[in-house]
């Protein structure tokens, strides 16, 4: 976090593992430009990998199409 506020604008994530070759690896995606970016939105990706698909998940309706 980069300040007292809990701002987790410009959190970073380090993702490890293939899922089973599902996702891509050896990439750097940098979304601090997307200003509808949502943590959520990883989640979601990550679970449709994973074969549990969601509507939604917090206050995310969509996934990340990059991932």
């Amino acid at each position: 976090m980069r300040n007292g506020h809990h701002d987790a604008t410009r959190l970073p994530v380090v993702m490890l593992g293939g899922a089973g070759g599902k996702l891509a690896g050896g990439r750097v995606l940098d979304f601090a430009a997307n200003e509808n970016r949502q943590m959520c939105r990883l989640f979601m990706s990550m679970m449709d990998i994973m074969g549990v698909p969601v509507e939604s998940f917090g206050d995310a309706r969509e996934k990340l199409a990059e991932i």
